[in-house]
């Protein structure tokens, strides 16, 4: 029966673990969302805030009629600051990786604190546009 009880606790205890290990962190917050047809765009990061210079930024696409995740094609993003009196500053940002079905995660480095245009384009015709602070 002690065998048995053992083996039991064991068990459970390999199951838990197994699910922890797998899942994702959930800790991403919302900057902001974006509709473009029949997408719903959302830029997380785990504060919510764009940071100045170096940021972990995640995208995810989902249909806006279910909420589903959904992945998309010829994924691209551009960050600009509009500076008066001057040309635009760019923000540097790596290509977006898929880590999931309808999830892309990237690495952005924008050089000052403001107000900055993130352009998202995909598919043939979606594009969406950010304007974050960043701080």
């Amino acid at each position: 029966m002690r065998k048995q009880l053992g083996l039991s606790v064991l068990l459970a205890a390999v199951v838990l673990l197994s699910s922890a290990c797998n899942r994702q962190p959930s800790g991403l917050k919302q900057i902001q969302q974006q509709r473009s047809g029949d997408f719903t765009v959302a830029l997380l990061n785990d504060t919510g805030i764009l940071k100045q210079h170096s940021d972990h930024l995640r995208l995810e696409f989902r249909n806006a009629s279910t909420n589903e995740l959904v992945s998309v094609n010829n994924l691209k993003i551009q960050a600009t600051m509009i500076m008066v009196g001057m040309g635009p500053m760019f923000g540097t940002l790596s290509s977006p990786k898929p880590t999931a079905p309808g999830q892309y995660d990237l690495d952005a480095d924008v050089g000052m604190a403001g107000q900055w245009n993130l352009i998202v384009t995909f598919d043939p015709n979606g594009r969406v546009q950010f304007t974050p602070r960043a701080q």
